[in-house]
């Protein structure tokens, strides 16, 4: 009998695009005494604790920092979209979030944002953020021998303080209970598009100007 060495090839088809920068630097005095501040106030978040604030970037202390998150964002952008269009992603709403010891950060999306951000400001040794796919859909179940590109239903991604993640905002992602003494510290933010989109003479063009 003939043996045939069967010749093949997997392809991936449309990626979803996870960025990661670093702020490469430290945080000044000034910086860690404003997430200090805006932590006293914090409230319950379901599993952990969430800055009143939404819009912690706003803050006089933090404008150094915004500008450097609006460079990343920018890079995000460019790379993702690649678009002709006079148009740009803009940092909306910001908050810190705190997890001590025995807290998580339940699973979740972010709703009316484009991309969505993550800057580590203090995390344990072995700290990260878990994405979920989205099984919303699938009809099927099947027990999985291994893990693998396709098959995988959660991709952990190890993180330090400094770095930046930045992702699709509808992307399911949340972190796992926190084993560790640390108080774990993160500042997020959503985005949105500002500037064109679409064309004047395809009848689909809008301008969007946020505040």
């Amino acid at each position: 009998m003939l043996e045939y060495t069967v010749q093949s090839e997997m392809l991936n088809l449309f990626a979803t695009p996870l960025y990661r920068g670093s702020l490469g630097r430290s945080f000044s005095d000034a910086e860690l005494q404003c997430f200090r501040n805006q932590l006293q106030q914090a409230h319950t978040a379901i599993a952990n604790q969430a800055s009143s604030n939404k819009r912690v970037l706003e803050l006089p202390a933090l404008q150094g920092l915004r500008n450097e998150l609006q460079q990343h964002l920018s890079n995000y952008f460019q790379q993702v979209f690649n678009t002709s269009n006079d148009v740009q992603l803009k940092i909306t709403q910001s908050w810190l979030s705190l997890t001590r010891k025995e807290e998580s950060h339940h699973e979740h999306t972010h709703p009316n944002s484009v991309a969505s951000g993550v800057l580590y400001i203090n995390v344990g040794e072995t700290d990260g953020i878990n994405f979920y796919r989205n099984e919303d859909n699938i009809w099927h179940e099947l027990l999985r021998k291994e893990e693998n590109y396709y098959n995988a239903y959660r991709y952990f991604v190890q993180t330090q303080a400094g770095d930046v993640l930045i992702f699709p905002s509808n992307i399911r992602h949340g972190v796992g209970r926190q084993q560790q003494e640390i108080e774990r510290v993160s500042l997020a933010f959503n985005s949105f598009f500002e500037g064109e989109l679409g064309k004047d003479e395809f009848s689909n063009q809008l301008r969007i100007e946020l505040k």
